[in-house]
């Protein structure tokens, strides 16, 4: 009988000492990562080699990052970029992605401000996103706040309470529909309801506002901000330190605590890249394709998307401002368009083909004659005859120049090339280097 008892007792400490190591072992590291200023990038252009940024890697650096229980995913605003039609499917989409990488809330930033609040709820309903804001809200709210606007969000991982609240510059809001208010008091009223182990503010401010916050709210440990043009390293403003994530979602703002005694303390903070050389997350990939079936199966026309050039932008002053079309330049300048056939420009419209990109209009307007523009591309069921990049993408509307030779075209083309041969689609673009490719008639 003793045996057994003995027996017993040993089988019900091994069953113990089992459902112990059986228990899952509360996380000791938490990464509070935030990205921002994505400015509707929802993936690179593709036009140069080693592009950074894009959901598809954004996705794969936080999985890299640990289990998904042990990060907390936000964003600082910024994701919009712009308020047309296009552009609201552009954000839904990004909207959607960020959900499938687990984003806990999204202050709002300025691009957001310029679409009407009803919009910006609507889209939240539709994309389940939490927008974040302690200083601004409807003009027309009457007190009432929407359930897809909050003024702050309590954390809870492993133990360990991080309360994130955000607010934006007030000068940077000029949408009417939209009040705002002061951003220090506004984060003070916060952190008087709820109280911490980590306080986060997420502000939609450059380095110097993101300063001065800073120095009002000695309360708080973190202020990541953006847009600040570049990525901002962490920073000691007194208690606070404070980063920022920005540049068109090349980088991620990165805060990792781990508990050490009991306490949860920062161990590494700053900026990691999106770098091109990361996997394309599946996921991620798939919304990305969601997005171009959707893209083409609305066929924005140019005046829906809000990406048209005015004339007065471009300098041009012709009375006539049309696009004529490049096979009325070949009679005169047959030459000239021999030359233009050799090129990439005459292709240009194949490589965003080859890319499924040949139904988004960011990329059109670089693809194409005349984006827009009276006698130009207007959308991609319309406008066949005015794809690739034509004679008048460099040298104009030259309907004028058509009927009267003596009428000067409307652009100096050199001036032109910029445009589109900018840093970030082009960002080794030399004129003389480039020219070389194309070069015909008279060098200007």
């Amino acid at each position: 009988m003793k045996c057994f008892a003995w027996r017993k007792i040993a089988f019900i400490c091994a069953f113990c000492v089992c459902l112990l190591s059986c228990r899952p072992t509360p996380p000791t590291s938490l990464h509070i990562v935030v990205s921002g200023d994505t400015a509707g990038w929802i993936t690179p252009c593709g036009c140069t080699a080693n592009q950074s940024g894009g959901l598809e890697r954004r996705a794969s650096l936080l999985k890299s990052l640990g289990p998904s229980d042990r990060i907390v995913y936000m964003d600082v605003g910024g994701s919009a970029a712009g308020k047309s039609a296009y552009h609201q499917v552009k954000l839904k989409s990004i909207l959607l992605g960020d959900q499938l990488m687990g984003l806990e809330l999204h202050n709002i930033g300025a691009p957001e401000t310029q679409l009407a609040p009803e919009t910006l709820f609507q889209i939240a309903k539709e994309t389940k996103t939490q927008w974040l804001s302690a200083n601004l809200q409807a003009a027309n709210a009457n007190g009432s706040v929407p359930e897809a606007l909050a003024a702050y969000r309590v954390v809870e991982r492993g133990g360990v309470r991080v309360l994130v609240t955000s607010v934006i510059d007030p000068n940077l809001v000029k949408n009417t529909m939209w009040k705002t208010r002061d951003a220090s008091s506004s984060v003070l009223q916060v952190l008087q309801k709820e109280k911490a182990d980590i306080k986060i503010v997420l502000a939609y401010m450059d380095e110097p506002g993101l300063k001065a916050l800073a120095e009002s709210l000695p309360e708080v440990d973190f202020i990541v901000g953006g847009p600040t043009g570049q990525t901002l390293s962490p920073t000691r403003v007194g208690p606070v330190e404070i980063m920022s994530a920005t540049n068109k979602g090349k980088f991620l703002a990165r805060i990792e605590l781990q508990k050490q005694d009991k306490v949860w303390k920062a161990v590494n903070r700053g900026a990691l890249e999106v770098k091109s050389t990361l996997p394309l997350e599946p996921a991620q990939s798939k919304n990305l394709d969601d997005y171009l079936t959707t893209l083409g199966k609305f066929d924005f026309s140019a005046e829906e998307t809000g990406l048209v050039a005015s004339p007065s932008a471009t300098g041009a002053n012709q009375a006539d401002y049309r696009i004529a079309g490049s096979d009325s330049c070949v009679q005169c300048h047959n030459e000239d368009n021999s030359s233009w056939h050799a090129s990439k420009h005459a292709h240009a419209w194949q490589t965003l083909i080859d890319k499924r990109s040949n139904v988004d209009p960011s990329c059109q307007v670089c693809h194409t004659t005349g984006y827009g523009l009276s006698g130009g591309f207007v959308q991609v069921a319309k406008s066949s005859q005015m794809v690739n990049v034509g004679c008048e993408s460099c040298h104009g509307p030259s309907q004028a120049h058509v009927l009267n030779p003596k009428t000067k075209t409307a652009y100096l083309s050199r001036e032109q090339c910029v445009r589109c041969h900018d840093h970030e689609n082009s960002p080794e673009f030399e004129y003389d280097r480039y020219w070389a490719k194309i070069t015909h008639g008279v060098k200007l």
